[in-house]
């Protein structure tokens, strides 16, 4: 494992560790109130008589999707990033053997990979959200795949995707809720 490698995974565990309870507050702050959603919605679609009164709870199932994928993927990156900064090996003494070519030193190799990962950070392959996928193969070339950074096995623009969806979810799941409580009320 490099030291780039090394101070990421630092890095990465500790900015896990900051955002898990905001985390589970988004995910509350819009399961709640989609939560509500869907409840009123089935109970509007139970009520109608026409395929229309559907609509409430087919929108709220839409709005419910985010919140799911953001949930699971919060918990395979707590999963992933659980035993990172906990297990720190350090060797004494030993015996390297080095056949063939004769390796340059780490300082050289340290910014062969940064200057490898700079470069693919440079290619923007993908059609939506070219810069994240360029960004996430540029994290998985300085920490060395994604045996040394499991965290980054998750497609980031999925998750930003989702996150976004979630926020959006928020008002969008108490205005829905608000709407099928009157249409119920009034019905």
């Amino acid at each position: 494992m490099s030291a780039t490698s090394d101070a990421m995974n630092r890095i990465v565990v500790n900015i896990v560790r900051l955002a898990r309870r905001p985390g589970l507050m988004l995910l509350v702050a819009a399961g709640v109130p989609v939560g509500v959603f869907l409840l009123l919605g089935l109970l509007v679609g139970l009520d109608a008589v026409s395929w229309v009164g559907w609509v409430p709870f087919a929108l709220a199932v839409v709005l419910a999707v985010p919140v799911v994928v953001l949930a699971v993927r919060r918990e395979r990156l707590q999963r992933a990033t659980a035993d990172l900064g906990d297990h720190r090996v350090t060797t004494v003494g030993g015996v390297v053997v080095v056949s063939g070519e004769q390796a340059g030193s780490p300082l050289e190799e340290e910014l062969s990979t940064l200057g490898e990962a700079l470069d693919e950070g440079r290619v923007h392959t993908a059609r939506w959200f070219p810069r994240v996928e360029a960004a996430q193969r540029a994290l998985l070339r300085a920490a060395g795949g994604p045996v040394n950074a499991p965290y980054l096995r998750d497609d980031l623009r999925v998750t930003l995707v989702a996150f976004l969806s979630t926020v959006v979810a928020i008002p969008l799941g108490v205005l829905g809720a608000f709407v099928c409580a009157f249409a119920l009320l009034l019905g």
